[in-house]
């Protein structure tokens, strides 16, 4: 498990196990599909959007029964447990990066990411993807020398702080 990190070394998103009602909503998600994930600790949610919309944060880039099974780089998880047994099925995602768009990204990890207006002022945190990097996992090669490497699967979001 992994959390993005900048080059000032924050932490950006809370990485924890989020357990739902039932595996059957896991079972209708594929890979690629976007989530919007986030509720309470006690109330977990996440609805399945399109990619790139408002109100998607997560896309999903492997399902798994267990989350020790995801990729050691993906920025977060879903774990679903049927409600008539103890089978778990698990979504593992990443930020839903859209180069042009920006995440707010809370560096206390206390709030999920959430796409926002790159321009609205009064949203702190917004970072705006500038560029992904295929075959390259080190912000060194990003431009603005910020982004979030991916190690295990090789790639770098490269960022721009823009609050």
């Amino acid at each position: 498990m992994r959390t993005l990190v900048a080059v000032v070394g924050a932490a950006i998103i809370a990485i924890g196990v989020l357990t739902g009602c039932s595996s059957s909503a896991a079972a209708d998600l594929q890979l690629g599909d976007c989530l919007t994930v986030g509720g309470t600790p006690d109330r977990p949610e996440a609805n399945k959007v399109e990619c790139g919309s408002p109100d998607s944060n997560f896309k999903v880039v492997a399902k798994v029964n267990d989350s020790e099974q995801c990729p050691t780089d993906v920025d977060s998880y879903y774990s679903m447990r049927s409600a008539f047994s103890d089978a778990t099925e698990t979504v593992c995602m990443d930020v839903d990066w859209v180069v042009g768009g920006c995440m707010s990204i809370d560096p206390d990890n206390a709030t999920d990411p959430l796409r926002v207006d790159c321009h609205d002022g009064s949203v702190p945190n917004r970072q705006r993807a500038v560029e992904i990097l295929q075959n390259v996992a080190n912000v060194d090669q990003c431009d603005s020398g910020l982004g979030h490497p991916y190690d295990e699967r090789n790639f770098t979001v490269c960022v721009e702080d823009m609050s």
